[in-house]
C-alpha cells in the first residue's frame, strides 16, 4: 500500500493539473455548445473556469518545482567550479524556500483575515477564501518539494543536476 501512496504523492501535481485542465476544457466546450446550439449561456461556468485556472497555474508551478523544471538563469554556473555550482544552487533554493514560506504565512493570514469580512463570488455565491487558498496551498507544496529534493540529494537517492548541464 505504501508504494501506491508514494506514487500518488510523487505524482500529485500531475494528477491535480490533469483534472483541473479537464474541468476547464469540458466546461468551455459545454459553454460553447450551449451558446451555439441553444442560444443561452451557463452563468456559472465562466467563474468556475476562472477559479479552476487559478488553481491550475499555482499547482503547475509546484509541478515545475517537483520536476526541477522551473525557470532559472544558469549561464553563470558554467563558469564556476562544481562545488560553487552546488553551493549557489543550494543558496538559491534556500532563498526560494524562504519566499515560499513567507507567501504561505502571509496568504494564510490573509485568508484568516477574510473571515472578518467575507467575500462571496458573483455567480457561484462561493466564499472567496476557498479560491484564495490556492496561493498558500501551492506555495506550501512548493516548499515541501524543495525540501524533498534536497533531502533526497543529501541522503544520496538523487544526484545534483546543474540546470545548465541539461541544455547543450
Amino acid at each position: 500500500m505504501s508504494a501506491k501512496l508514494y506514487k500518488f504523492w510523487d505524482n500529485l501535481e500531475e494528477y491535480l493539473c490533469c483534472v483541473l485542465l479537464a474541468v476547464i476544457v469540458t466546461l468551455l466546450m459545454i459553454q460553447v455548445l450551449f451558446r451555439y446550439v441553444g442560444g443561452h449561456s451557463i452563468a456559472w461556468s465562466e467563474e468556475v473556469c476562472r477559479f479552476t485556472f487559478l488553481y491550475l497555474v499555482y499547482f503547475a508551478a509546484s509541478l515545475a518545482t517537483h520536476k526541477n523544471a522551473h525557470i532559472r538563469v544558469t549561464a553563470q554556473l558554467k563558469l564556476l567550479p562544481r562545488f560553487m555550482q552546488i553551493l549557489l544552487l543550494f543558496i538559491t533554493d534556500v532563498i526560494w524556500l524562504t519566499f515560499a514560506l513567507i507567501v504561505l504565512y502571509v496568504g494564510t493570514e490573509f485568508i484568516i483575515g477574510m473571515s472578518r469580512r467575507p467575500m462571496i463570488s458573483g455567480a457561484l455565491m462561493l466564499d472567496m477564501r476557498y479560491i484564495n487558498a490556492a496561493v498558500p496551498l501551492a506555495f506550501a507544496l512548493q516548499a515541501i518539494r524543495v525540501i524533498e529534493r534536497w533531502a533526497r540529494i543529501l541522503l544520496g537517492r538523487d544526484k545534483i543536476v546543474i540546470p545548465s548541464e541539461e541544455v547543450s
